[in-house]
């Protein structure tokens, strides 16, 4: 059976603290928006961190080449539980892994893949990831039956989500269908469609 893990993404320091009180699995820091964050903000904290630094083509703010986006995700690796590597740079994910850091290979699509180039992202992503992270944009409600159904009866771990707020209630439907993250905020969304964590909780709580 898997048990998800409820991420809270923090986009300022400002809701580092109720991000943390809102009592998530993880929290994950989002470099390319928290301005000024640095390992030893997060050391203090009593859950793991997911450090991710998200490009502008996959939603994020980060639009500089991949030397720069290690330059910036390097001093976490090993402080960070997981960083999360989008494939343009997944040349870096050894030297991160040798550090101590697990990966979440992550992308971002703005429509819905086919069944194969499904399968064929999560074959690329497990290549230099530990949990693939495969977020669509679903533009039907035969779109997210095809999500769920590949969510559950594909390899795991898997971490699967869609974007936007027409099909949210995707987000938890993923989450008992076999998804081992789920992403929330605690203050700001970090993506249209969030959910605040308390919410996903109860909602969890009442169809579990």
């Amino acid at each position: 059976m898997i048990i998800v893990k409820i991420v809270a993404s923090v986009m300022s320091l400002d809701t580092l603290d109720g991000a943390v009180a809102s009592g998530p699995d993880l929290i994950e820091i989002r470099l390319d928006a928290a301005a000024g964050a640095t390992p030893e903000d997060v050391a203090r904290l009593p859950v793991p961190v997911v450090a991710t630094l998200r490009s502008r083509e996959e939603g994020g703010a980060f639009a500089r080449d991949p030397a720069e986006w290690y330059a910036i995700i390097e001093p976490w690796a090993g402080v960070a539980a997981f960083i999360d590597i989008e494939e343009r740079f997944s040349r870096y994910a050894p030297a991160i892994r040798e550090r101590g850091s697990a990966i979440i290979s992550s992308v971002h699509l703005p429509g819905m893949p086919g069944e194969e180039e499904l399968a064929a992202l999560a074959r690329r992503l497990r290549e230099y990831g530990d949990i693939p992270k495969i977020i669509v944009t679903p533009a039907s409600r035969k779109d997210v039956l095809a999500l769920l159904r590949f969510t559950l009866e594909g390899e795991k771990p898997i971490c699967t989500g869609v974007l936007g707020e027409k099909y949210r209630h995707a987000r938890v439907l993923l989450a008992l269908y076999g998804s081992e993250l789920v992403y929330c905020h605690a203050g700001v969304p970090a993506a249209p469609g969030q959910y605040p964590v308390h919410v996903m909780k109860e909602l969890l709580d009442a169809l579990a």
